[in-house]
């Protein structure tokens, strides 16, 4: 079912609106291309709300390979709660004009800046404006949200900024057998759901995204799906296929949606190991259970207790299970544990043809080798933490003074600048 919002509309003209606020027209800021202008009596606030909107319509315009040719203006209204008053959600509005229409953002900060979700009210805007940018909106007309997986796919990719996902969540959701149905994700509203499952369906919404725009002439297909959207008559799936009609119809559309998860799943196993990774893998593999006697009974022998195993006739089948086990191993290993990773191939493969002469000393040797790897490794560890640490203290002292200054003016800039100028420092870190 697709998600309807009537959005809260006025047929009056923008300086209407401000006037109605009693906002001092002169505290305004305008983005690089002047779709934003933003309200605040903060200068430094509102500068950096104007980039982070034109940032964040950057990324629509790069996922429908489209060009800035918005038509629509975005008013930004910043103001603090007062104290004891709960903030108010952040909502859009819209405003009829002569020359077409205008979107409204009006956000009041509490003591949580993050409750706003800055992020997502300006892709939801960028959208909106973007699919009704041709036909225009008018006074009473219901608005159609943007699709939802759209909006948080894009949270998800700009989180990322080109990093590997983390394909351990789509392994997870194969293995279990978890895979949405494609309608019934489509239909989800994800505003209901606590942080872990909007993590998850964040992460599929991505995997969607990635799919459809691989398709060919995929990131105009994807325009002029979010075009279409506002008449789609709540059936996200046929507006889908309509769109991209290689990806088949049911069964069909429903198996290339689990071969994308199916990628995502595979998609950091090209990576090695860490040395403490690499480590951590072989050492279960160098001690192992054997069947001793007629009765069943086990007992554990490490790999350097070969006189004793050898003997046994189940030693055989271990030995060259655990050797198949090594030689995948080192495919992914760590580099500088790889050569202790070879000389143990090279154990286990004379033990499976039961060849012992010598044994004892190189097992010394690969022994001595992995211990020297794995020291030498922690103070490599030690000694970055340790200049990390200490390097400013290593310096001259000729801009002792400059550097005092810069902390104290960051301090009191960190003060001046309230809670919502700390969460947009956060918000860029992560961004």
């Amino acid at each position: 079912m697709n998600r309807r919002a009537v959005l809260w509309f006025a047929a009056v003209n923008v300086a209407g609106i401000i006037a109605a606020q009693a906002i001092d027209l002169r505290q305004r800021s305008e983005s690089r291309s002047k779709q934003f202008v933003v309200y605040s009596e903060d200068v430094r606030l509102r500068q950096r709300v104007a980039s982070f909107a034109e940032e964040m319509k950057g990324l629509v315009l790069e996922l429908l390979h489209e060009g800035d040719r918005w038509r629509a203006p975005v008013v930004i209204t910043l103001e603090r709660a007062k104290t004891g008053e709960p903030p108010l959600p952040a909502r859009l509005r819209f405003a009829e004009t002569e020359p077409g229409f205008k979107i409204e953002m009006q956000i009041k900060i509490g003591d949580d800046p993050q409750a706003v979700n800055l992020q997502k009210m300006l892709l939801r805007a960028s959208l909106i404006e973007y699919a009704y940018r041709e036909k225009g909106i008018t006074a009473g007309e219901t608005v159609i949200e943007p699709p939802w997986w759209v909006v948080e796919g894009l949270i998800e990719m700009s989180g990322r900024r080109g990093e590997t996902p983390d394909g351990g969540l789509f392994r997870r959701l194969i293995d279990t057998n978890r895979l949405p149905p494609l309608e019934n994700f489509l239909g989800e509203k994800p505003d209901e759901l606590g942080p872990t499952a909007l993590a998850v369906d964040r992460a599929l919404a991505m995997s969607l995204l990635q799919l459809l725009v691989e398709q060919p002439d995929g990131r105009t297909a994807l325009a002029r799906l979010v075009r279409d959207w506002p008449q789609s008559n709540g059936d996200p799936v046929a507006l889908l296929t309509r769109n991209f009609p290689g990806l088949g119809k049911g069964p069909t559309l429903q198996k290339w949606w689990t071969l994308s998860l199916a990628r995502f799943a595979a998609v950091d196993r090209y990576q090695g190991l860490t040395t403490e990774e690499s480590e951590a893998t072989l050492a279960p593999l160098l001690e192992f259970e054997l069947v001793i006697n007629k009765a069943g009974e086990k007992k554990k022998f490490a790999v350097g207790e070969f006189a004793q195993y050898l003997k046994f006739p189940a030693s055989r089948a271990v030995l060259e299970a655990r050797h198949a086990e090594i030689v995948a191993l080192s495919t992914r290993a760590s580099a500088l544990y790889r050569p202790v990773v070879a000389d143990y191939e090279g154990i286990f493969a004379l033990l499976g043809q039961r060849k012992t002469r010598g044994l004892r000393t190189r097992l010394e040797q690969v022994e001595e080798g992995r211990r020297f790897v794995l020291r030498r490794t922690t103070e490599i560890a030690d000694y970055l933490n340790w200049f990390e640490a200490t390097q400013m203290q290593t310096r001259s002292s000729a801009f002792d003074d400059y550097l005092k200054t810069a902390r104290e003016l960051s301090e009191q800039d960190q003060k001046n600048k309230g809670p919502v100028g700390r969460y947009l420092d956060e918000l860029e870190k992560e961004l």
